[in-house]
């Protein structure tokens, strides 16, 4: 038997069964290991939910900006949406329904400009600023929760460097602050609200953070279980293999002797 274990094209199949294995239990460890940054994210992102809120406009002048330590801390901000320099952002969703989030300039009472995500609308409405959704005129008190800027990625969908943008793939405030009078504070606020609003207002006030760990553990069950499954299976597969006797060199060693040739006389 372990002779033929060790034959060339046993150890072949051996490696073969090996790496598909290692590789189900490789996807299976980086599914787990994702499953901790979520975790890590959502127990953050929990502490941040809970803190009191603070006024942005003690925040603005602080520089650099720790975008990490702000990210997903409650904010209140007083100032007048600035619709005339509104942008959309592409690839929103809404209850199925394709379109955009509307971003919003604040020029703050006490100076600076904050870039608010003030909700959804649906595609059609693709020119702003979206009359349809046109925010509260004067002085107004806003409440949410800071979002870092997202800026233009090496691959993927890109917005031009140039012009003034009217839609946009990135929250990237370094490109909007270009087309914003004022300074642009490099995060945005997105709005909260604990108002009741009308079935059909518009915009759609954005959900709030989803502390959700999606399916990254069962993934990795699932991928840990296919290897397993491999290993089991081949080894059950072997011990088939040589209850029956199936050796592939078996029939050249029980094959009788050839008789000897004649010999014509």
């Amino acid at each position: 038997m372990l002779k033929d274990l060790l034959r060339p094209t046993a150890l072949l199949s051996h490696v073969l069964v090996l790496l598909v294995a290692v590789t189900c239990v490789a996807l299976g460890q980086w599914q787990l290991d994702r499953l901790a940054q979520v975790r890590a994210n959502n127990a953050l992102l929990e502490e941040r939910l809970q803190a009191p809120p603070v006024e942005l406009a003690t925040l603005v002048d602080e520089r650099p900006v720790d975008e990490a330590g702000l990210e997903y801390r409650r904010v209140t901000a007083r100032g007048i949406f600035r619709p005339e320099q509104e942008v959309l952002q592409r690839g929103a969703q809404h209850n199925n329904q394709q379109g955009f989030s509307v971003l919003t300039p604040l020029e703050l009472e006490g100076g600076g400009v904050v870039l608010v995500r003030r909700g959804f609308v649906p595609s059609a409405l693709d020119t702003p600023p979206v009359a349809e959704a046109a925010p509260p005129s004067g002085t107004v008190q806003i409440a949410g929760i800071l979002e870092r800027p997202v800026p233009q990625p090496d691959f993927g969908p890109q917005d031009p460097p140039g012009g003034d943008l009217a839609r946009v793939f990135h929250t990237d405030t370094a490109r909007l602050d270009r087309q914003v009078d004022g300074e642009l504070y490099p995060m945005v606020v997105r709005v909260q609200t604990d108002e009741v609003v009308a079935y059909d207002a518009l915009p759609v006030p954005p959900e709030p953070p989803v502390l959700d760990e999606r399916n990254h553990f069962s993934y990795a069950m699932q991928w840990h279980a296919f290897a397993l499954l491999a290993v089991v299976t081949y080894g059950a597969w072997l011990w088939k293999r040589r209850g029956r006797g199936d050796d592939p060199d078996a029939s050249e060693k029980s094959a009788p002797p050839a008789p000897p040739a004649r010999v014509a006389g």
